[in-house]
């Protein structure tokens, strides 16, 4: 099985904004309905990168980064379809997303993703690459917890 990230461009966006309504509707099963609009921001801005996760070439899970001011990555969104959960598949595209841009990072975890925070500690420490990994607060009360880190090229 590879596994390879792509970034989305707009006129292909219509796959990742369906796993996007799914996935908000996971996290958020109580919160406001997903308007695919919510994520235009990726397209428009400079510094957001949306990427689909693909094994074999088919997409299963997405990832939205967004670069800070400071130059800092923040990974806002990440998941991988529920079929494909527990093979290692995140673990594999998390660190070539990490890799991809490399530099200072921050992450959030979701409330209501169970596994989330020992999920992302073991990733972290598997990416030979990370260092200064440090377990901070959540960020908003949608989350659990968050994470910095740096990766070196």
């Amino acid at each position: 099985m590879t596994i390879t990230i792509t970034p989305v461009s707009e006129p292909d966006r219509a796959v990742l904004d369906a796993m996007a309504k799914a996935y908000f509707a996971e996290l958020l099963p109580d919160g406001p309905p997903y308007y695919p609009s919510a994520l235009d921001r990726y397209w428009i801005e400079r510094g957001r990168h949306p990427y689909l996760i693909n094994t074999d070439g088919k997409p299963i899970g997405f990832a939205l980064v967004w670069n800070h001011p400071d130059g800092t990555h923040e990974l806002t969104e990440f998941t991988i379809l529920p079929a494909h959960r527990h093979q290692g598949i995140g673990t594999q595209a998390a660190h070539l997303i990490f890799n991809a841009l490399g530099g200072d990072w921050t992450l959030g975890v979701a409330a209501l993703s169970p596994g989330g925070m020992p999920f992302w500690q073991q990733c972290l420490t598997d990416c030979e690459n990370a260092c200064e990994i440090t377990q901070g607060p959540p960020k908003t009360v949608h989350q659990c917890g968050s994470f910095t880190f740096r990766i070196e090229r």
